[in-house]
């Protein structure tokens, strides 16, 4: 449950905290003086979408902070695990902070955190009944997933079976209309791959096979050059003894002779010794270069020829022969993918037709339990209907059944919640036929049954009441009150009926201070709440008799509570 709530920078909220206790707890005041926004601020801790609009006017950022008691058993901690965070025991703290640039902080036991942990986290600490949550009861989509939250365990894993198969079914449905709509293209590009393949793996090119050919094509177009310079640099070297080589070697024995006189002799003897080896390995060289040397005409025109088919390649499929190669592997890769997609067109229809029997056959089986799970809610709404003073009203669920081929991810049912107020009236859609205060009433009875099942730690109501008065507004407070005996329950009324079913009333009001409008909250004592509800009897003036009224009202329900107990 929700044990202190601090709020700083919110919108007209300067700086609160509240410390809530189990039980139903009220929140009254005015129209506009701030309790919706104390809900909005919960809301943040359990990952609403944030705003800079929410910031307080003249500052820079807000924080909300949220401390929490959490039932050993809740899957919370199974979601604290799987993100590392510690948990010492049964409590929980959730900070937020935002500031003008956007800047959104979530903390979880102090850990930093991204929205959809809190989310997460969120579902299974609070839940909010407000405005929202009418229009989903409206909303005719919904109806499958609330009708689905009175099922029994069974029929969730059931759920979540057919919720797996049928994802496959999609993705492999997909897979096949992608195969199909790109038939003749796929056709265009197979021929276009098979070209491409068959162009390049014709040539056997070779990494580097270019430049290796180019230099043996610059050799070979300048051998007369090649062969002259060769054979002039060898006679320079060795011939005719009048070589550089010899006349190398006299200076290194006439330095041999003197080379012990002095040490700069003996590095001059060094110097031409290695110079004189050097040039007799270069010789050896050039000499083997020349013996080696051998033009072949038809050999340079095939290396010419075979320049001009690389070149080609190279302006087609890449600029270096390096991309000519990468790009033929990878042609061949997408083409062995094409053909591996084209085998399995057969193969996915097979698939999808096994996938589709599955998916009946579970299905079936998921509206059987569907239409058990509805035969009992239907009991238990016109039972609560009955209570909350609706007593000729009728709540129905009806089915149709999806085809065959358009399932939906909940399986072959449509559902459709329906209801008859009156008798002798027909059953109608329930967005056609209920009021605002029959709404509220309807919203209540399926929290008032599903209040022992919920998996989560504290409910609110946002003005659930709007719309009624006198008895049914006692009603309300009475199924309310109920459902405090097993949720923690904060209840935002107007209605001094359900204000005075509650353990705990807090009042908010506005105050302006420094020309500046500040939420306050109090927690009221048995005679600041019959003054409060006086008040809310009154609606202006406040007198005597009011306070008189107030009292009773406040010992009647005392009275009821121990009756409801």
């Amino acid at each position: 449950m929700l044990k202190k709530l601090i709020i700083n920078n919110f919108a007209i909220i300067n700086k609160l905290q509240i410390d809530f206790k189990s039980g139903m707890t009220a929140l009254t005041g005015e129209t506009g003086a701030g309790k919706s926004i104390i809900i909005d601020a919960l809301g943040l801790l359990v990952g609403s979408r944030s705003s800079i609009d929410f910031i307080r006017t003249g500052q820079e950022q807000l924080n909300v902070q949220g401390l929490f008691e959490v039932r050993s058993s809740s899957p919370i901690f199974a979601i604290l695990d799987e993100y590392g965070i510690v948990h010492d025991d049964n409590q929980i703290i959730i900070k937020r902070e935002i500031n003008r640039k956007g800047r959104n902080v979530c903390r979880l036991n102090n850990e930093l955190v991204k929205t959809n942990v809190l989310r997460q986290v969120g579902k299974f600490l609070v839940e909010i009944h407000g405005q929202n949550q009418q229009q989903e009861l409206l909303d005719e989509e919904n109806h499958i997933n609330i009708l689905d939250r009175f099922a029994d365990d069974g029929f969730q894993q059931d759920l979540v079976e057919y919720g797996r198969i049928f994802e496959t079914y999609q993705a492999k449905k997909s897979r096949l209309r992608m195969i199909q709509k790109n038939s003749q293209n796929l056709a265009q590009r197979i021929d276009m791959l098979k070209f491409q393949i068959e162009d390049i793996d014709s040539a056997q090119v070779t990494e580097g096979e270019d430049d290796k050919l180019e230099d043996e094509k610059n050799q070979l177009s300048n051998f007369e050059k090649i062969s002259s310079a060769l054979q002039e640099s060898y006679r320079g070297l060795s011939e005719n003894n009048v070589g550089v080589v010899d006349a190398l070697g006299n200076v290194r024995n006439q330095l041999e002779e003197i080379m012990d006189y002095d040490k700069s002799y003996k590095e001059l003897y060094d110097s031409v010794n290695g110079a004189y080896y050097q040039l007799q390995d270069n010789a050896a060289t050039i000499a083997d270069q020349l013996e080696n040397l051998d033009f072949d005409e038809n050999r340079l025109d095939n290396i010419q020829k075979r320049l001009i088919t690389l070149d080609n390649l190279k302006k087609k499929y890449g600029p270096t022969l390096d991309e000519v190669i990468e790009f033929d592997k990878k042609a061949h890769d997408e083409l062995k993918k094409i053909d591996i997609d084209d085998d399995t067109e057969d193969k996915l229809t097979q698939e999808i037709a096994q996938a589709q029997a599955n998916l009946l056959e579970l299905g079936k089986s998921l509206s059987k339990k569907r239409h058990k799970t509805a035969t009992a809610l239907e009991k238990s709404i016109n039972h609560q209907l009955k209570d909350l003073y609706m007593p000729d009203a009728k709540f129905d669920v009806s089915f149709r059944s999806l085809d065959d081929d358009n399932l939906s991810n909940k399986g072959i049912d449509q559902i459709q919640f329906n209801l008859k107020t009156n008798v002798g009236e027909d059953y109608k859609p329930l967005v056609k036929v209920a009021s605002g205060g029959e709404l509220s009433r309807v919203i209540l009875a399926f929290e008032a049954i599903i209040a022992e099942k919920m998996n989560v730690e504290t409910i609110v109501f946002d003005e659930i009441d709007t719309g009624v008065s006198g008895r049914v507004a006692q009603a309300i407070g009475d199924k309310i009150y109920k459902v405090s005996q097993f949720l923690q329950v904060l209840c935002i009324t107007h209605l001094p009926q359900v204000a005075a079913m509650s353990d705990i009333q807090f009042e908010i009001k506005k105050e302006t201070v420094k020309d500046k409008t500040e939420t306050k909250v109090s927690l009221l004592n048995d005679l600041q709440r019959i003054e409060a509800i006086s008040l809310m009897l009154a609606g202006t003036k406040v007198t005597d008799l009011t306070r008189k009224h107030a009292q009773e009202l406040l010992e009647l329900a005392e009275g009821e509570q121990k009756r409801l107990d």
